[in-house]
């Protein structure tokens, strides 16, 4: 079991260091953190091999590791939560070791819910005070693992200096149900070489062996309860002979085995297969494992047992002979009643009584069973642990139901989740990401005034290529430009406010303020001409040129609407940016002499002059068309990597190529615009 791996661990970290631990993990084979996974089960080989190498790093025996690790052992358990349980177990060192068998049990059936394979202790006193310790196990030569515990156990739990040897030592072929193992069966005997312990009362006291009671002297030793009050009071027992034939039973075992099986002196290997400790049912294995908790199981189903009560005698003996023939046929079929408790042996020395209740742990395996609650005596505890058993699985069924019930309410809270990022997310394309932020805390948006630069943008030749093509092209070939001119906006960080048609309208400067508001929006005019130029005009066959007006001033900017709310932009900076843009021409960046002002004070640009056009309630006006950029190339605007083989290091000269290629579109008026987007609708 991997707990035994990360024992022999923290035993060579603490004693020699982690670097010393990484060469026997080298030395071994093992991958770091994968040998001493503590609920794994490794092979014995796995283990071998590793305290193989334990002993060639740090040069010792293979058996001083063994009593090295069976010292630890004690120590680290006792550190990691079993202090308790160990100085619990005894008040001296012989019932300690005769109820480690119980122990081993505790831990693989309910704290690792395991099958271990472990060894069995049986103690024997002497008449000069001292133990003789009887160890069996199925894995022979490590013996010295108990040297190592037992003298940690006397040493930490009961203060005891003690002197262990070994006695005797002998090895033994064993044929179980699973094949032939080898057992080995060592003797120790534990002697207390210091003072003698003297209680409160300064009477001498024995922490090694245990004290016999003073019980008054009997009398009479006729046993006072006839067989059939014996056997009710304790209703699953049974008394074997050194033969291991049946002697005497229990009143309930008839209601599970055929009553031919329960005549006295039928062997007990035709009545029950052993389940645990894993050795053969016979009186001498039974004596050496006597510690142990053993559980039988009954070979006849109850449909069996049915079957043979109505057999006549001929048709029992027939069955009683195909029982010997095959024993162990009928563990296939049904249920199978299980019965734990301990052996016994009597004072004679020449018989055992097995005293235990049927292991059944819930209202559902009693069933199973055909049998009530009334078959366990009140005297017995199963009849509580099945009762607080099932209380417990109701717990746990309820347990699972709020489980599942969370596990629903996570999810649909992920779900929700997702939900509100996907409309967070929304609104902050909507609106720009602080007033966004504002309006998701709660926060009440006040309208405000700001100094910054406004941009309209539309296609002159969309007009002309509505009616020329199907709704859907039109919509594609739209999605398609937008989608490239909002490429460039979100690159030089500038406000989307809207799109009406084939209209696109942007602001920069709001609503937190920047000197460079008209700079950012001259380069993003440059870059939205440019990236325009990709998308050819379906019936012309020519690339699209974009018309673009420019104005910066002071606007009103705030949220209107609560169900869809929109960042509206109000003023006069408003309408001269449009018109900067309809009174504009196709291919051209038009901007008002603000914005040249602007531009020129915090970036370094080309216009050409224009000249004066009449805008409305402004009179003429100058105005200017932006050429290019001397701060940034064409590349850098956009964000693409030039290729130095075909383009130029600005891109100005190919921008302005491709514009004069194409034939350029008069101004088209505004009234026409808003026509051709109600076309659209």
């Amino acid at each position: 079991f991997g707990f035994i791996h990360e024992s022999i661990r923290q035993l060579i970290c603490r004693n020699y260091g982690e670097e010393t631990w990484l060469q026997v993990l080298e030395k071994s084979g093992f991958e770091n953190g994968k040998e001493n996974i503590v609920n794994h089960y490794y092979s014995d080989t796995d283990t071998y091999v590793l305290v193989d190498s334990v002993s060639l790093v740090i040069k010792v025996t293979k058996d001083q590791v063994w009593e090295m690790y069976g010292a630890f052992l004690i120590t680290y358990s006792m550190e990691i939560g079993w202090d308790e349980l160990v100085r619990s177990m005894s008040p001296n060192l012989k019932g300690f070791l005769d109820n480690l068998d119980s122990l081993h049990y505790f831990i693989d059936h309910v704290v690792y819910k395991a099958n271990l394979r472990g060894p069995s202790f049986r103690c024997e006193e002497t008449s000069d005070g001292s133990l003789l310790l009887h160890y069996f196990t199925g894995r022979p030569g490590l013996y010295h693992i108990v040297k190592g515990v037992v003298r940690e156990v006397a040493k930490r739990v009961f203060d005891l200096d003690i002197n262990l040897i070994v006695q005797g030592r002998t090895q033994r072929s064993v044929h179980m149900n699973n094949g032939e193992r080898v057992e080995e069966h060592v003797v120790f005997l534990i002697k207390n070489v210091g003072e003698p312990r003297r209680d409160s009362e300064g009477s001498e006291m024995s922490l090694l062996t245990s004290t016999n009671a003073n019980f008054p002297e009997i009398l009479d030793d006729t046993l006072g309860m006839s067989l059939s009050d014996f056997s009710r009071a304790l209703p699953y027992h049974f008394i074997i002979d050194e033969s291991c034939k049946l002697v005497q039973c229990g009143s309930e075992l008839h209601n599970h085995i055929p009553n031919e099986l329960l005549q006295p002196g039928t062997p007990i290997l035709r009545i029950f297969e052993i389940n645990r400790p894993q050795i053969p049912l016979d009186f001498e294995n039974i004596c050496n494992f006597i510690n142990a908790v053993f559980v039988l199981q009954v070979k006849t189903s109850p449909l069996k047992k049915r079957h043979m009560d109505a057999m006549n005698q001929e048709e029992l003996k027939e069955e009683m002979d195909a029982l010997d023939e095959d024993p162990s046929n009928e563990l296939t079929q049904g249920h199978h009643l299980k019965l734990k408790g301990q052996m016994m042996l009597l004072s004679s020395k020449k018989y055992i009584i097995y005293l235990c209740s049927p292991y059944v742990t819930s209202i559902n395996e009693l069933m199973q069973y055909g049998m009530r609650l009334t078959a366990m005596p009140l005297h017995d505890a199963t009849r509580d642990l099945i009762l607080l058993n099932q209380q417990r699985l109701t717990d746990v069924e309820v347990n699972l139901q709020l489980e599942a019930n969370n596990e629903q309410l996570d999810s649909m809270t992920k779900e929700l989740e997702l939900e509100r990022q996907k409309t967070d997310s929304i609104l902050r394309d909507m609106l720009p990401k602080r007033i966004a932020q504002q309006l998701l805390s709660g926060e009440h948006i006040e309208a405000c005034e700001h100094e910054a630069t406004v941009m309209f943008c539309d296609l002159p030749a969309f007009q002309q290529t509505i009616p020329q093509c199907p709704p859907k092209d039109i919509v594609n070939m739209l999605n398609d430009i937008f989608r490239k001119l909002d490429r460039i906006i979100v690159i030089r960080g500038v406000f989307k406010v809207e799109t009406v048609s084939d209209s696109y309208m942007a602001v920069s400067g709001i609503p937190d303020y920047t000197p460079e508001h008209a700079e950012n929006m001259c380069h993003v005019a440059l870059g939205m001409m440019w990236e325009a130029r990709s998308v050819v005009d379906p019936i012309t066959k020519t690339p699209f040129l974009l018309r673009i007006g420019l104005h910066s001033g002071t606007i009103i900017a705030g949220v209107v609407g609560t169900k869809s709310p929109k960042y509206c932009l109000f003023g006069e900076t408003v309408t001269l940016a449009s018109q900067m843009e309809s009174q504009g021409m196709a291919g051209k960046i038009q901007c008002s002499k603000w914005t040249y002002q602007k531009a020129m004070e915090t970036g370094r640009f080309e216009f050409s002059l224009r000249g004066r056009i009449p805008v409305n309630q402004r009179g003429q006006t100058e105005t200017y068309f932006l050429t290019r950029s001397l701060k940034k190339s064409i590349w850098e605007i956009i964000d693409h990597e030039r290729d130095v083989n075909v383009n130029s290091i600005e891109g100005y000269e190919e921008l302005e190529t491709s514009i004069e290629n194409v034939t350029i579109k008069s101004a088209i008026r505004p009234d026409q615009r808003h026509s051709a987007a109600c076309t659209i609708s």
